[in-house]
């Protein structure tokens, strides 16, 4: 009767430097059978349909499928568009700065950000300005 034991490490080494100094053998491969392809792609389609699914879900949320103890605030909506989409950076970014900002928090936390280095920041303003009128004029 043959010994039974558990694949180690070492053992996990050693068959793989055995497949890599190797070349193709019979007992190196695996033939797949018709069913075990047919099962791999219909396990690939269903994935990808359930994920086509919850995306569809996701994009097409409306406001009254929240409860009304939930909020649905514009942010959700802006993210929910398609429009918004950036495809460069793969996310929903397409609005992001086009709003003025109402936190008050907020808003001094941009002011002691541009007010930081303000030398650097009117000169690109003041550069940025002299090429738009010289482009126009």
């Amino acid at each position: 009767m043959p010994a039974v034991y558990a694949i180690d490490l070492i053992a996990k080494r050693d068959k793989k430097m055995k497949m890599d100094r190797s070349i193709i053998k019979g007992w190196n491969v695996h033939y797949q059978t018709l069913e075990e392809v047919e099962e791999a792609a219909r396990a690939k389609k269903q994935g990808e349909e359930e994920q086509a699914r919850k995306n569809a879900q996701k994009h097409t949320k409306d406001p009254q499928d929240y409860d009304s103890d939930q909020s649905y605030d514009e942010n959700e909506k802006e993210l929910l568009s398609k429009d918004a989409y950036n495809p460069k950076t793969g996310s929903y970014s397409g609005h992001y700065g086009k709003k003025p900002v109402k936190d008050e928090g907020q808003k001094q936390q941009i002011h002691a950000i541009l007010n930081e280095k303000p030398e650097p920041f009117e000169y690109a303003m003041a550069t940025m300005q002299a090429h738009d009128d010289s482009s126009n004029g």
